[in-house]
């Protein structure tokens, strides 16, 4: 029987379950006051964070990954003070994505901004040639998953084009359950792995019971997307067609790319250019050389999330010996983390599926051998 590793452990809220139930409970004004200290708000300055907690001078804000920082918003008067603009330009920050709806925490910090209603106009960023993007979520709360795909895909997108900033209001829960959701859409890593690299880049990220379900339910969807082989002896039911994979494909691309392959398998659209080109004795396509090169930025990004996670043994190290030629790969040692209710359900619907993917089939396996199944 081969060796199983141990699984990732679950993620805990931050939040106990009467603090959630006290904080929907509370009026607003009261909630501003009383949870975040009202104008003198601790979110709203850098008074009350040392150096190294404010990747951007100014600001509550910490690196999560080298493309991607998670802040506290900011607002007109800091954005003056601090020079916060010429900041993004030196450290190449493209884009800001605000996860805050219009008028919220008006009774936190300085007055919002009456043409916005945030505490800053987000005109101020792009007549600076940063975009700007609005993906709002409630505070202590969670949007629906359509609203979530949208903001991950607008996130990598914003990520090829230079450098990152995703805020809410103190830069914690809504902002460390999209990123948290780029990793898994990104790495396909599993979302206990994703919520604890992002607590230890932000310490006290994804706070509520809902914000951290919400990054599981976001792992479960993509994982039905994620499937490759369909089993073709699997004769109840409709066959898995070739639309099938189109609309699977359609939800994880964006962009241009999205708009090109919207007929197309992406796995077949590039043999054909590779192909086409050494027929024809040409070096190989843009958009070939452009793949290969995400590929090593994301194994890069893997390589740093396991090495983080290694570190504060969250996974178990791995020696040289043990690795049976699995050598740089960014997968999860893991992904069958989630509590123990959940798993005899998952795997009941992994056997009733119509079509597996890899990990689907690793998931199947892992579960017989710990349930005492052993393959001969």
């Amino acid at each position: 029987m081969p060796t199983l590793t141990p699984p990732v452990p679950v993620p805990h809220p931050s939040y106990s379950q009467a603090r959630e139930r006290l904080v929907r409970a509370i009026p607003p004004r009261l909630l501003c006051l009383l949870a975040c200290g009202g104008v003198d708000c601790r979110y709203e300055g850098p008074e009350c964070w040392k150096s190294n907690q404010q990747a951007i001078r100014g600001l509550f804000s910490s690196w999560v990954t080298d493309d991607i920082i998670a802040m506290a918003r900011p607002s007109n008067s800091l954005i003056e003070r601090y020079n916060i603009i010429e900041q993004f330009k030196r450290l190449n920050i493209q884009s800001i994505i605000n996860m805050q709806q219009p008028g919220e925490h008006c009774h936190c910090g300085p007055p919002l901004d009456p043409s916005s209603g945030f505490t800053y106009s987000p005109q101020t960023f792009m007549d600076n040639n940063i975009y700007f993007y609005n993906f709002w979520m409630p505070d202590f709360g969670v949007s629906s998953l359509v609203n979530i795909i949208d903001g991950v895909k607008v996130l990598a997108f914003a990520v090829r084009e230079g450098r990152v900033a995703v805020h809410c209001h103190a830069g914690l829960g809504r902002t460390g359950v999209l990123i948290a959701c780029y990793l898994i859409y990104t790495l396909r890593i599993s979302p206990s792995e994703a919520v604890h690299f992002v607590r230890v880049k932000r310490p006290r990220s994804i706070q509520t019971r809902a914000q951290i379900g919400q990054v599981f339910d976001f792992a479960r969807l993509l994982g039905t997307q994620l499937v490759q082989y369909p089993d073709l002896s699997l004769r109840q039911g409709a066959p898995f067609t070739l639309q099938h994979y189109l609309n699977r494909q359609a939800l994880l691309l964006h962009g241009q790319e999205a708009r090109t392959l919207c007929y197309t398998p992406k796995v077949v659209y590039l043999l054909c250019l590779r192909l086409s080109c050494l027929a024809l004795g040409l070096p190989a396509p843009l958009e070939v050389h452009f793949e290969l090169e995400k590929r090593s930025s994301i194994r890069a990004l893997g390589r740093a999330v396991r090495d983080t996670l290694v570190s504060r043994q969250f996974l178990p190290l791995v020696h040289a010996g043990q690795l049976g030629g699995t050598e740089g790969r960014a997968g999860p040692v893991c992904s069958w983390d989630e509590p123990v209710g959940f798993r005899q359900r998952k795997r009941e619907l992994l056997q009733d599926k119509r079509s597996y993917s890899d990990s689907d089939l690793s998931r199947i396996t892992l579960t017989q051998v710990r349930l005492g199944l052993c393959y001969r």
